[in-house]
């Protein structure tokens, strides 16, 4: 079973994200940053998580736990419904790519467990806007 955390970082001005997946399986550590364009944080954390899956896709990973601290994902996942329709179209895209695990929850976890992926993706955002 492959334990992921995730997390996003934004700025408001100028306005950008970026985002951190680390995965961790029998060992194993996997560290990712992606930059997420021009996005609130909240939308941020749909884009990382979306990321994530991808990722974990990549890697043949087929049983994932997504650890995040953003309870508006856990609790969509939790409910089954997205009621923002930005958020819905990510929630739609992360359940198209859930059939390739056997697998998949998303649970809320406090900031002070999510510590890596907080520092990786606001490293990424300061990179970003440094230039």
């Amino acid at each position: 079973m492959t334990m992921v955390y995730i997390d996003a970082a934004a700025s408001p001005a100028p306005k950008m994200a970026a985002g951190a997946a680390v995965f961790k399986d029998e060992g194993t550590a996997l560290e990712y940053t992606v930059f997420l364009g021009e996005m609130d944080n909240h939308e941020a954390e749909w884009a990382v998580l979306l990321f994530a899956v991808k990722k974990a896709a990549e890697h043949g990973f087929n049983s994932l736990i997504i650890h995040t601290d953003s309870k508006v994902v856990s609790d969509s996942f939790d409910r089954r419904f997205v009621k923002n329709p930005v958020f819905r179209e990510y929630y739609r895209r992360i359940e198209a790519e859930l059939d390739q695990f056997d697998l998949f929850l998303v649970s809320w976890t406090p900031r002070r467990e999510n510590r890596r992926a907080d520092e990786l993706a606001r490293e990424a955002l300061y990179r970003h806007k440094k230039g």
